[in-house]
């Protein structure tokens, strides 16, 4: 069963099948229907997980302005999300599947939240090269500091990603507790590849599911 609702002008797809969640949060300029989200929803049905695909304020098809979504406010589009779910959803049980950005958001919430188990791919520690006001406000939240309480996690990095090398997915396993674990795929930062993707997605959904 698929839902589309409207959480305060957050646009969200719910493909319900239990209450076990796994939410995902898209990239900085990325959007729900990204092919990464669609299969993941997909892949998570068969393993009787539900998945809610959202766009952040700003992005796809949510309301809002592009240039007030940072960090900050996409870990509050995140907590109205996962609010609902639990309002609507009697003992939801919630796992996170973020990419990039998304995969800070993530890492923060399940850090203020104690959220486990929790998927990261093509993240970053920390980020530069944008715009001054989302780097701003990223550097008050210390991901590494965050990741030292942090366990049930996958880490999934691109070996071609060409916009967060490598070394950030390996600081971030090296500062998670256990149980943890890191996988690098032949695959770009958006992980275009299907193939790559499909494996990728596949071991995300085993991962949750195993907790």
């Amino acid at each position: 069963m698929s839902l589309n609702i409207d959480i305060n002008g957050i646009k969200a797809n719910i493909h319900y099948i239990s209450n076990n969640f796994v939410i995902c949060s898209h990239g900085l300029y990325s959007n729900k229907e990204s092919k990464k989200y669609i299969e993941m929803a997909e892949m998570a049905l068969k393993n009787n997980i539900s998945c809610v695909r959202f766009d952040f304020r700003g992005c796809g098809s949510s309301k809002g302005n592009f240039n007030e979504s940072t960090l900050s406010n996409r870990i509050n589009d995140l907590d109205k999300v996962i609010s609902y779910l639990k309002k609507n959803y009697s003992n939801a049980k919630i796992s996170l599947f973020g990419s990039s950005f998304g995969g800070m958001v993530s890492i923060v919430y399940a850090y203020m939240h104690r959220i486990k188990p929790i998927v990261t791919i093509s993240t970053p520690y920390k980020i530069e090269g944008i715009e001054k006001k989302f780097v701003e406000d990223a550097n008050k939240y210390h991901i590494l500091e965050m990741m030292t309480k942090i366990s049930h996690i996958l880490i999934i990095h691109g070996n071609k990603d060409e916009l967060v090398p490598k070394s950030h997915a390996e600081k971030i396993y090296k500062m998670a507790k256990q149980p943890k674990k890191i996988l690098f795929f032949n695959a770009d930062h958006s992980f275009s590849n299907p193939i790559e993707r499909k494996k990728a997605i596949n071991e995300a959904v085993k991962w949750i599911k195993s907790y």
